[in-house]
C-alpha cells in the first residue's frame, strides 16, 4: 500500500470508532494535495485526486476532480482533452476557490492549444472572480505570456512588473514561475545581464530541480549571452592539421561517447530528458560530462538538445501534415510557450508561418 492508501485506511478506522470526521480527512487530503501539486509530485495528487472524488461530500469530490485534472494534464505528454473536461465540471461544482482555480487552469489548457482567445476570455474571468487574489495574480501573468506569444515583449515587460511585487506574497513555486517568465522577457528584448539576474534566482531555488522550465531559461540566457560575447578566430591551417594529427585516444573516447549521447538525444526527442539520465549513458558524472560536451560540441547539452528538438520540429512540420500540437509531444513539449520561445529563436517565425513557408517553396 502506497503511503496515502494506508492514511485512508486509518483514517476509516477513526471514523468506526467514531474519533473522526470526514471534514478533517478532507482538509488534510486538500493540503498533501496542493503540497503535492507544487512539488510536481503528479502521481500523488492524481491519487489524492481519487481519495477526495470517492468521498461522500460533494464539495469535496469536486475538489478531487480538481486534482485528477491536474494530474491528467501534467502526466507524460498530457491528457488535455480529459483534463479540460475535468476543470469544466469542476467549474460547475467546486467552492468559489477551486471554481477559480478550475478556471485559470482552463485558460492555461487553452493557451497550450494555441487557442489564444480562449485562453484571453478565462484569464480575465478568474482576474474578475479574485481580483489581487492568487488565481487572479496567476491569470495577470498569463496574460502577459500570451502577449508575448504574440511578440509583445515590451508590454508583457511592463505587465509582469507591475505584478511582480504582489507575487512576493504568494507561494515559493507561483512567484518563481513569474520570475521565469520575466526573466525570459528581459532575454528576449536584450536586456540580457537583468534576464540571467534574475533567473539565477529562480534556479538557486531548492524547487529548481522539478521546473524543467526553469532550467531550460536559465540555460537558454547563459547560451545566448555567451554567443554575443564570443568572437571567431579561425586558428592557422597548420595548426588544424597538425592537432588532427596528433589526435590522441583519449580524445577518440570523448568524441564516442558525445556521440552516444547525441544518438540517445535523437531516439528520445519525445520525452523529458534530465542532464544526470544523459550522463548515466557513457558512466560520466554531470559535471564532468556536461564540460566534455560542451567542448566536444561548442554547446551545453540542454542547449544541444533544444536544437535537436528544433531541428526535428521543423522536418515534421515542412514534411507531415501533423498538427503542432503532434509536433510538440514528438520533440517532448506538452506547453506551448515552452515550445514556441526556442522554435522562434531558432526560425524566427511561428510554427504555422515555418509550414507555409516551407509548402508555398516546394510547390
Amino acid at each position: 500500500l502506497s503511503p496515502l492508501a494506508r492514511y485512508a485506511a486509518g483514517f476509516y478506522q477513526q471514523l468506526l470508532r467514531n474519533t473522526g470526521t470526514y471534514e478533517q480527512f478532507c482538509n488534510r487530503l486538500i493540503l498533501l494535495g496542493e503540497r503535492a501539486h507544487s512539488l510536481r509530485q503528479f502521481d500523488k495528487v492524481n491519487e489524492i485526486g481519487l481519495l477526495l472524488s470517492n468521498t461522500p461530500i460533494k464539495r469535496y469530490q469536486a475538489i478531487g476532480y480538481y486534482f485528477l485534472a491536474v494530474a491528467a494534464n501534467s502526466v507524460g505528454n498530457g491528457d488535455q482533452e480529459k483534463a479540460q473536461k475535468l476543470f469544466e465540471l469542476v467549474v460547475d461544482t467546486a467552492p468559489d476557490t477551486y471554481k477559480v482555480k478550475a478556471i485559470l487552469s482552463l485558460g492555461a489548457v487553452a493557451s497550450n492549444k494555441g487557442d489564444f482567445d480562449s485562453a484571453f476570455y478565462f484569464y480575465q474571468g478568474a482576474v474578475k472572480s479574485e481580483g489581487l487574489g492568487l488565481s487572479g495574480v496567476q491569470a495577470m501573468r498569463g496574460i502577459a505570456v500570451l502577449k508575448a506569444d504574440e511578440g509583445y515583449h515590451e508590454s508583457a515587460i511592463a505587465d509582469l512588473e507591475k505584478i511582480l511585487p504582489t507575487f512576493k506574497f504568494t507561494p515559493p513555486n507561483v512567484y518563481l514561475d513569474c520570475l521565469n517568465s520575466y526573466a525570459v522577457e528581459l532575454s528576449e528584448v536584450g536586456r540580457s545581464h537583468e534576464a540571467e539576474r534574475v533567473s539565477s534566482l529562480v534556479v538557486a531555488s531548492p524547487l529548481a530541480h522539478r521546473y524543467r522550465q526553469w532550467q531550460e531559461t536559465w540555460s537558454e540566457i547563459r547560451s545566448k549571452r555567451k554567443r554575443r560575447s564570443t568572437v571567431a578566430i579561425s586558428r592557422p591551417r597548420i595548426e588544424q592539421e597538425y592537432e588532427a594529427e596528433s589526435e590522441v585516444p583519449e580524445n577518440v573516447i570523448h568524441k564516442a561517447r558525445v556521440r552516444a549521447v547525441i544518438d540517445f538525444m535523437n531516439a528520445n526527442l519525445h520525452r523529458s530528458i534530465a542532464l544526470t539520465e544523459l550522463a548515466g549513458v557513457v558512466n560520466l558524472s554531470p559535471s564532468y560530462f556536461s564540460n566534455l560536451f560542451k567542448t566536444e560540441t561548442g554547446l551545453a547539452p540542454v542547449e544541444y538538445l533544444i536544437k535537436l528538438r528544433m531541428e526535428k520540429a521543423g522536418q515534421l512540420l515542412a514534411t507531415t501534415f501533423l498538427s503542432i500540437k503532434q509536433i510538440m509531444a514528438e520533440v517532448g513539449y506538452n506547453n506551448r510557450s515552452n515550445f514556441l520561445r526556442p522554435f522562434r529563436r531558432y526560425f524566427h517565425v511561428s510554427p504555422s508561418e515555418y509550414r507555409k513557408r516551407a509548402f508555398t517553396s516546394s510547390v
